[in-house]
């Protein structure tokens, strides 16, 4: 159905609505990755023990846990009923997990507990909204004239939620201090992302169905059951571009965030300069996340990708100058793959899309799930923050080597299936 034109307002209205959901989740990660550590141990446990924050981390993460389990079953259910019911359900459940937490008691160890329950459904929800939104948002651009550029747009949210969540951080500070924080603010802040998530959730009702599920169905070409064949006919295709675009969440959300923070203060750079830092490297990511999109348009996704992964495996290494403009030339070329990888759903087959699509953007968390929850911690209890820098920096560049030998082969793959054909 590659050749039915339909208008470009139209598609940028798709690619729009479906981007909501991934902003709020990259918004979500950062804003409430310095809340878990920052305020829940004080308003929880009432002190800032190492339990305190052990537990309040993993009542963090848990979100990572969840969003694989929501990419499979969500892209079930869009295989099966449609990506617009997926993307609906998926953030409706997101929304509501979000609003319970900003509405948790106080009531000590058992409101952590469950706010690591709500998390996980809230990873669920954000799971599933991922891996349907990015294939519904495919299946109208690539009836464009510019789909790479097109799909970088919802790629790209993910540094823009962080800017927005970066943004909400700083502005919280400044207006009423850490009082305001420890009361009502960081409440204020997720409720913020909850009710957003609930309007987009609403707007999504709008949405038009996917014209190639339409046909799937007019056809009676539905698959009877998405989980178990995607990963018997896709299982393959499924973990190598798994693997060959988990170096960027990894680097992103285990390296620079929330490491690279951490370690800049500890070298002696004021709070704020490092998170200002920050900022504007995320603003300059954002644009290069756009051009990689654009780049993909006239390459190809897997030749950026490559790029990026080797890009950032040559600068990643700049980080132990112990400037603070080392951040800019890692987090910028490996940004560059990431906006590039939003057309990476048309590696699978249309009655399978979904739910191989949304087990891809599951497991990318995973990476930095494992990294965060026991990797991290251990690493900085063992040699400090500081002395960290060099075991994790081995640890992303093993993982981006990993992502450089599965682009190749899917690149070489894709060679040989056409010189056969």
């Amino acid at each position: 159905m590659k050749d039915i034109k339909i208008p470009s307002k139209f598609i940028r209205v798709v690619v729009i609505l479906s981007t909501i959901g991934l902003i709020i989740e990259a918004y979500d990660f950062f804003s409430i990755g310095i809340i878990s550590t920052a305020i829940w141990p004080y308003v929880f446990f009432k002190n800032a023990s190492s339990s305190a924050i052990a537990f309040s981390i993993l009542a963090y993460a848990t979100i990572l846990i969840g969003r694989p389990a929501g990419g499979v079953i969500f892209g079930h259910f869009g295989d099966k009923i449609g990506r617009k019911f997926s993307m609906f359900w998926s953030l409706f459940l997101s929304g509501i997990a979000m609003l319970l937490v900003a509405l948790m008691p106080p009531i000590g160890v058992l409101a952590v507990l469950f706010i690591a329950i709500l998390r996980f459904m809230q990873g669920m929800g954000l799971g599933g909204d991922g891996g349907s939104s990015l294939v519904l948002s495919y299946e109208y651009a690539e009836k464009g004239e510019r789909p790479g550029y097109l799909m970088s747009f919802p790629m790209a949210a993910a540094i823009l939620g962080i800017i927005l969540g970066v943004l909400g951080v700083l502005i919280s500070e400044n207006l009423e201090s850490k009082l305001f924080l420890l009361t009502y603010g960081w409440r204020i802040l997720i409720g913020i992302g909850a009710i957003a998530i609930m309007v987009s959730a609403y707007l999504r009702m709008k949405v038009v169905e996917s014209l190639d599920f339409k046909r799937l169905l007019n056809n009676n070409e539905v698959d009877p059951s998405p989980i178990k064949n995607a990963f018997k006919r896709c299982g393959k295709n499924i973990v190598l571009i798994t693997l060959a675009i988990a170096y960027f969440p990894v680097i992103l959300n285990f390296l620079l965030y929330p490491y690279s923070i951490e370690l800049f203060t500890k070298m002696g750079f004021a709070e704020k300069q490092v998170m200002f830092t920050f900022l504007i490297a995320s603003v300059l990511a954002y644009g290069f996340s756009i051009l990689g999109g654009y780049l993909a348009d006239k390459y190809g996704w897997k030749k950026i990708v490559l790029i990026s992964a080797v890009g950032s495996l040559i600068t990643l290494p700049i980080l132990f100058t112990h400037l603070l403009m080392s951040l800019f030339p890692l987090y910028i070329l490996a940004s560059m793959g990431w906006g590039a990888m939003g057309t990476y759903a048309s590696e699978f087959i249309i009655s399978l899309r979904n739910t191989s699509a949304g087990a891809v953007f599951g497991f990318i968390g995973l990476f930095p799930a494992v990294l965060l929850i026991a990797v991290l911690p251990a690493l900085i209890t063992v040699y400090g923050v500081v002395g960290s820098l060099m075991p994790i920096s081995i640890i992303g560049e093993l993982i981006t080597v990993v992502s450089i030998i599965s682009i190749l082969i899917l690149i070489k793959a894709r060679k040989v299936e056409g010189s056969s054909a």
